[in-house]
């Protein structure tokens, strides 16, 4: 998108401002300038903006002896606005964004006054140029903008960050945003998604890899064992441990052991330590293992009951599997976690006591 993004606070009369909204017409007060075709006295004035914003410039002294601030928000809406643009809304609580469809600006008599209806079915008239409603108070409105909604009623809370939330607060009529331009299409996408700004998603996104890393610069194999042992306690495992390294019974490999009483389900988990790819080896492993320990009733399972189910995972701190670890695991219903997703899901169960895993 190369156009740009504009803030504009509809509060000037909202009773019939947002009506109009509502039929697509983005509106603006300033009725004392409806005359003698001052739009293109302002635009035509010559090239570049130097020449328009005299015009405007002079008009604002003429008319009312004054140069105040907020002719800038007029200024904004007849030369800044421009066709493909995008116009932001906010409103309590949420914002709404809008697509500029006109080529000009436009006068608020161009309205049929019928179409002209308040928040309370009040319908409204116009005389010598200025709009009034059923009760004869004058409504100041003078300018238009044609629109076409492309998100309405976007919750801040949900999809603005908190650049784009801290810009909505602006109390200015109108503000060029364009800096905020990712922000604003970002949260429109997120909208349409309907996926919220989330904290935890983002840290997940953000320093999964750099947490990776760490785990590879700071463990070793016996100190990721454990890291995996107190993963399983962390989620809820009954009883976790390491088998022992030295059992002459041992057939097969199988590192870390989980137990979850409630649910009867035993996890048999094979872990891996390394770089690169994790080959079928660790497949063969734990199926091996899972295999013989059921024939031999080994030690450190005698205590289990056989109404358990046994789950097999094989934690890696590679970044992928071969091809034919992919195909055996599938083949054996053996769930293999990479590095990053191993990450992932100890950022889900919470990092704060990590390091209790290695006490």
């Amino acid at each position: 998108m190369n156009n740009n993004i504009w803030l504009h606070r509809i509060s000037h009369h909202a009773p019939v401002s947002y009506p109009l909204l509502d039929k697509n017409y983005i509106t603006i007060g300033f009725s004392d300038f409806i005359y003698d075709d001052f739009i293109t006295k302002v635009l035509s004035a010559g090239e570049g903006w130097k020449p328009k914003w005299d015009v405007l410039d002079a008009a604002f002294e003429e008319q009312w002896g004054t140069k105040p601030r907020i002719r800038h928000n007029l200024w904004r809406f007849i030369e800044g606005f421009k066709k493909g643009d995008w116009v932001v809304v906010p409103k309590t609580g949420t914002f709404s964004v809008y697509e500029i469809i006109d080529d000009l600006p436009d006068y608020i008599t161009k309205i049929d006054s019928k179409d002209i209806i308040d928040w309370d079915g009040n319908r409204h008239y116009f005389k010598n140029e200025r709009l009034y409603n059923e009760s004869h108070v004058f409504i100041d409105l003078g300018f238009f903008r044609r629109v076409k909604p492309l998100e309405l009623n976007v919750s801040r809370y949900d999809f603005a960050d908190s650049q784009l939330t801290s810009r909505l607060k602006f109390r200015s009529t109108n503000a060029n945003i364009t800096d905020l331009k990712d922000n604003v299409i970002k949260a429109v996408g997120a909208y349409r998604l309907n996926k919220p700004i989330s904290i935890h998603s983002n840290v997940k996104e953000t320093f999964a890899n750099s947490f990776l890393d760490i785990l590879k610069q700071e463990l070793n194999p016996d100190k990721f064992e454990l890291l995996v042992k107190w993963y399983f306690e962390r989620i809820g495992a009954s009883e976790a441990y390491i088998p022992p390294k030295n059992s002459v019974d041992k057939t097969g490999d199988v590192d870390v052991i989980a137990v979850f009483e409630l649910l009867k389900v035993i996890i048999c988990c094979q872990v891996k330590f390394h770089e690169g790819k994790t080959d079928d080896w660790a497949v063969s492993q734990i199926l091996d293992y899972q295999s013989k320990s059921q024939e031999k009733n080994m030690e450190e399972e005698s205590s289990l009951d056989d109404d358990y189910s046994r789950v097999n995972w094989v934690i890696s701190t590679s970044e992928t599997f071969s091809e034919k670890a992919v195909n055996a695991a599938k083949e054996e219903k053996v769930q293999l976690f990479n590095g990053k997703r191993f990450v992932e899901m100890l950022i889900d169960a919470g990092i704060l006591s990590l390091d209790k895993a290695f006490n």
